[in-house]
């Protein structure tokens, strides 16, 4: 049982990062071509049937893959880029100056991903960006709480206050010292970030505020499925199925990588 939801999280993650690749060389069908036979049951050649404009949903599915990794990368890098250096700062910045960054977290922890979406598509438009701006913006806050409440327990180490004592500089210390120690933390928080932000996705994409009505997302099938509920509901089961697995991948690994990184949790042999 040890590692088991690294393990499992790893094979999951594997399997859609797998998908989004393929899905980005070669489907099966066009994933945006209506086809002559809507709402097919599964079977040859649509393994997994048809939506109620006749296109493959396999091809579909494989497609926006490739949506929610791009809407999953950038926003939860763009977050880590911006919520780590803050707070790190937070943290090591004198106690006036180190609350400015902290309370600003806080306040940001007020717009969630779907109200920022709703402001940024009323002033750009709905689009694969106006996700990624959101979810990514929602996100910063709890790397900045996970980065400044790490750094606050590497600067308290004796190691820390000797490279003080002896004039070293706190960027210096901050790349020394400070952030190989904290990023085993910031892994793991990216990696339950990426859950979050597919999530996200998925709800804005079925709200109309992702990306555009060409691209298909597994939130615009959920969406389109909900007509056809009661009489094709396995149209919303893949869709669905496809954001539950990634999801759960990510979270899986996030609480794999908790386990192995963090001294404090290791199971005892």
């Amino acid at each position: 049982m040890k590692r088991s939801s690294l393990w499992a999280g790893a094979a999951l993650v594997g399997f859609v990062v797998l998908v989004a690749i393929v899905g980005f060389f070669w489907t099966p069908f066009s994933p945006t071509s209506n086809g002559p036979t809507p709402l097919a049951a599964p079977g040859w050649p649509h393994l997994l049937g048809t939506d109620a404009f006749g296109t493959d949903v396999l091809s579909r599915l494989m497609a926006g893959a490739k949506v929610v990794l791009l809407v999953g990368v950038l926003s939860v890098l763009g977050a880590a880029v911006v919520g780590v250096p803050l707070g790190m700062a937070a943290a090591m910045l004198p106690r006036w100056a180190g609350e400015i960054p902290a309370r600003l977290a806080d306040i940001l922890y007020g717009f969630p991903a779907l109200l920022l979406a709703i402001l940024f598509a009323a002033a750009l438009g709905g689009s694969t960006w106006t996700a990624v701006m959101a979810i990514g913006i929602a996100t910063v806050p709890a790397f900045v709480r996970v980065a400044r409440a790490a750094t606050l327990q590497v600067v308290s180490q004796p190691f820390v206050e000797a490279a003080e004592l002896a004039g070293v500089s706190r960027f210096v210390i901050a790349g020394r010292h400070v952030w190989p120690n904290i990023a085993p933390l910031v892994w793991v928080q990216a990696s339950v970030s990426f859950g979050i932000a597919i999530l996200s996705e998925a709800g804005l994409s079925y709200l109309g505020l992702g990306s555009g009505p060409d691209a298909p997302t597994w939130g615009r099938m959920l969406r389109e499925a909900q007509d056809h509920l009661f009489s094709t509901p396995i149209l919303a089961l893949w869709p669905g199925l496809a954001v539950a697995i990634a999801t759960l991948g990510f979270n899986l690994l996030g609480d794999g990588l908790r386990d192995v990184l963090d001294p404090r949790l290791r199971e005892r042999p």
